[in-house]
């Protein structure tokens, strides 16, 4: 059977995007943070999401989701640490609703696993 370019390019960009769907690919950019070992890979990709949620007002909405996430993986799931949550459960004593603080996003981030970071990057 022969394939044309247009016909192989489509097959690839369909595959590609199945593959993206289900989370075996993943995009995003890394920050200086991430390489140089500082935060969790996948974590500056998390701090855009969240600075686009509080620029859209819904900073709160996001952070509850997270403690929700979060506590689920660190008690039922076991895909967190109990150290986790404590972490998420610190920022939310601490941060704003209304303003994205970057400096305490940052802190946060750090504080979280890798397994953590990828469970919330992942759904």
């Amino acid at each position: 059977m022969r394939l044309t370019k247009r016909q192989l390019k489509r097959i690839i960009r369909e595959e590609y995007s199945r593959l993206k769907r289900r989370g075996l690919i993943r995009e995003g950019r890394i920050g200086y943070d991430e390489m140089e070992g500082n935060l969790p890979a996948g974590a500056t990709d998390l701090m855009d999401i969240c600075r686009s949620a509080f620029e859209m007002g819904e900073g709160d909405m996001i952070i509850n989701d997270w403690m929700q996430k979060i506590g689920v993986g660190a008690f039922e799931t076991m895909t967190c640490d109990e150290e986790d949550f404590m972490a998420i459960e610190q920022f939310e004593q601490e941060y704003n609703p209304n303003t994205f603080d970057e400096g305490l996003m940052t802190q946060l981030l750090g504080n979280l696993s890798q397994g953590c970071i990828d469970m919330l990057y992942g759904g």
